[in-house]
């Protein structure tokens, strides 16, 4: 899961930290991640997917067009690429891309539900870490909230073919309401550690594509998220050097390697058609990459917003703001219509003095979503 650190050519202005807050500045930041929804294909219907995936949608990029975006990414050292959105494994061309990437000396991540693997199983060589979707430790309630029967046990299957290769593997969960209990965290953890992975990674619900559908069933509180956050305070012990989710380090405390959230400072989402958005979790593009320099799209009024962000109501008078920064871009957007946050399943008590055990450590080898975006790590790897 780490990789070696590519520089980009292009600066990206952005608001820096004050250095008498002990923080080195990121203004020279260069080290870009490209997340890369190849399809909106997949032979599930998750509730919790923000890319309302199942069917294919509109126009998506033929096999020469995914090329040229690989020279592209090449061209702008772009130094590892994450796929996900649809099931990406199902485009015949998948492996083609694949190889072009690993053949610009790019990084390949994958994240999937983990029901395709004979397509890539001879292929692994490819891959630097591969993250297979598991929401709920019980079997018959995974595959209701993933659609199809027998998806948990295909994941599990996957998960064990992998760590037995020795690939960098992460069970990834989606957090929502039905699963942040102690209980079913709880249950997840051992899950992982059952099948010696090297990660446990979350990402919480958003509403966006099918997850709207479910809101009311899924979408976190903050009460809820608190439940979960106190589950990964005590589960991560003396392992989880490096924390990307800004909200929870700055009520728990703990080191990151980048402040704020990455969406649209040093990474960005490719969609299937070709246009570039600052976040995961949104529709919203800079350009399309076919028809714009990937330097131009990342100097959009959208890309700039999402980085140059201006602390609004309980983001002022915080503490933490210097590394938190309003928390997750994406979410704020998503809430609020701007990127200024702050985070809305943000609780911290924002009169509390300065919590004096986050600090920054940057390393030459982070995890790839570290750069992505804001998710939760824990370390399980025996």
């Amino acid at each position: 899961m780490h990789f070696a650190i590519k520089t980009f050519e292009v600066v990206i202005t952005m608001q820096t930290e004050k250095k008498d807050e002990g923080i080195e500045t990121q203004e020279n930041q260069k080290n870009l991640i490209a997340g890369w929804s190849l399809t909106s294909l997949c032979n599930l219907s998750c509730m919790h997917c923000y890319n309302d995936s199942g069917k294919k949608k509109g126009y998506e990029l033929s096999t020469d067009e995914a090329l040229q975006i690989v020279k592209k990414l090449s061209d702008s050292n772009v130094q590892a690429v994450n796929f996900g959105g649809g099931e990406c494994a199902i485009r015949p061309d998948f492996l083609t891309i694949c190889e072009a990437l690993a053949e610009n000396k790019i990084e390949v991540s994958y994240t999937t539900n983990g029901t395709t693997f004979d397509r890539i199983k001879n292929h692994l060589n490819l891959f630097h870490d591969i993250g297979v979707s598991i929401d709920f430790s019980d079997a018959k309630i995974h595959d209701f909230f993933r659609g199809n029967e027998g998806t948990f046990e295909k994941a599990i299957k996957t998960i064990d073919h992998l760590v037995e290769y020795g690939m960098d593997t992460e069970i990834v969960t989606c957090l929502n309401r039905q699963n942040a209990s102690e209980k079913e965290l709880s249950g997840l953890f051992e899950l992982a550690k059952n099948h010696n992975v090297d990660f446990w990674r979350l990402n919480k619900y958003r509403a966006n594509g099918r997850a709207v559908k479910n809101t009311d069933f899924l979408a976190l509180t903050q009460k809820t998220n608190k439940v979960a956050y106190d589950f990964f305070d005590k589960a991560r012990g003396d392992k989880l050097s490096r924390i990307a989710d800004p909200v929870f380090r700055s009520i728990y405390g703990g080191s990151y390697q980048l402040p704020g959230d990455p969406s649209g400072k040093y990474s960005f989402r490719i969609q299937a058609n070709g246009e570039v958005t600052p976040s995961v979790f949104l529709h919203e593009s800079g350009g399309n990459i076919l028809e714009k320099p990937l330097e131009l799209i990342l100097d959009s009024e959208l890309f700039k917003k999402a980085r140059n962000r201006t602390a609004q109501g309980k983001c002022i008078p915080c503490k933490e703001y210097y590394h938190c920064q309003g928390g997750d871009a994406g979410a704020s957007y998503l809430a609020y219509g701007h990127f200024n946050g702050p985070d809305p399943l943000c609780y911290k008590n924002t009169s509390l003095p300065k919590n004096d055990s986050v600090k920054q450590v940057v390393v030459k080898d982070p995890n790839v979503h570290e750069l992505y975006l804001c998710t939760m790590y824990i370390p399980i790897k025996k």
